[in-house]
């Protein structure tokens, strides 16, 4: 099929480009819209946000609507695959589709446009007005089913994240032991409770956890204090290579964003990595508790966890390989996610011919 991918394509790391280049890989002809640059010029800077109390400038939005309009209807795709479209009025999809009425108006969304980032929220007012105009949303949470619905979106179905596996995988170290750089790393930004977490475990529990993300410095005292721990975000094969060389890799999930699950739940234990993580509904059923991962509840119970398995190396290993093998014998793959996604589009497709 010919796919109209519109998302942040700007490097060969992100989540984005990862699911343009899996749909390449599952055969499809892909004509990509790169928004980067649009979302960048569009966004007023913090003063004029305050002053104006506008997060978008209204001439850039109209400069990106006119050139997607333009774009979608010269590729004349059978699907057309929408991320985070922050800046398409629903007025740009009504004419795409008046063009287009045998293209399927796919919007992906892992966002939560209704969570609790309260600065942020005047930023997904067209998204929001555009619900109802496409034929399917993929959604990350059950909420946002519930939440789409009573905004009349026509069809929501639960979209669940994998891992890219050309990057995400065991690092080959040539038969010889593996070179533990880090004893305990968490990879991401600084947001939610997981600052106050990381935090303390460095303060009170006095454990060395190397954090690589941005906004730490503007966070947390606990930047100046430990400042050797903190160093700038890693992407791509950097980032899996941090894993790969970390004894245990913690995972946080966002609070503010009502999730249960992030990305990193499935691109730790694909690196092979020990997988140490809040523990969550979702966490729970992707990995068996103490056999292919681990969880906490509380800091208290995830220091005493890293310092129980950083005592027990044969233990640790073995529970890291055991979450490795559930990511293969599960089929947490990105691949396969989207191949599943497809499926859903197409019964969408099918179903709109047939009442052309």
């Amino acid at each position: 099929m010919k796919i109209f991918f519109l998302g942040s394509l700007g490097a060969d790391w992100m989540s984005g480009w990862q699911r343009c280049q899996t749909l390449r890989e599952l055969g499809h002809e892909i004509v990509p819209f790169p928004q980067d640059d649009y979302l960048q010029r569009a966004s007023h800077g913090r003063l004029d946000r305050w002053l104006t109390g506008q997060i978008w400038k209204e001439e850039e939005v109209d400069r990106f609507n006119l050139d997607f309009l333009r774009a979608v209807k010269m590729a004349r795709p059978e699907i057309a695959w929408l991320e985070w479209p922050k800046l398409l009025r629903p007025e740009t999809i009504q004419a795409a589709r008046r063009q287009l009425p045998q293209c399927s108006f796919v919007c992906f969304q892992d966002d939560n446009p209704f969570g609790g980032r309260d600065d942020e929220k005047n930023s997904w007012r067209l998204f929001t007005e555009a619900i109802p105009e496409y034929d399917l949303h993929f959604v990350k949470r059950k909420s946002d089913v519930s939440e789409f619905s009573r905004r009349q979106a026509r069809r929501v179905e639960l979209f669940q994240h994998g891992f890219y596996a050309p990057i995400f995988q065991p690092e080959c170290s040539g038969g010889s032991p593996r070179e533990f750089q880090h004893d305990v790393s968490f990879i991401g930004t600084a947001l939610d409770h997981r600052v106050g977490c990381v935090a303390g475990l460095m303060r009170t529990h006095q454990i060395p956890v190397q954090v690589f993300g941005n906004k730490w410095s503007q966070r947390t005292l606990a930047y100046y204090r430990h400042r050797k721990n903190f160093h700038p975000a890693v992407t791509g094969r950097d980032y899996a290579r941090v894993i790969a060389r970390s004894r245990i890799s913690l995972g946080f999930v966002s609070s503010s964003n009502g999730d249960e699950y992030t990305m990193r739940t499935f691109e730790i234990p694909a690196c092979g990595g020990f997988f140490l993580a809040e523990r969550t509904a979702i966490h729970q059923e992707l990995f068996a508790e103490g056999r292919e991962a681990e969880f906490f509840s509380s800091t208290e119970e995830c220091a005493e966890k890293i310092r129980f398995y950083l005592e027990r190396e044969s233990l640790r290993l073995k529970i890291a390989e055991q979450g490795y093998q559930r990511c293969l014998d599960s089929d947490y793959s990105l691949r396969r996610r989207l191949a599943e996604a497809l499926e859903c589009v197409e019964t969408s497709l099918n179903h709109a011919l047939v009442h052309f």
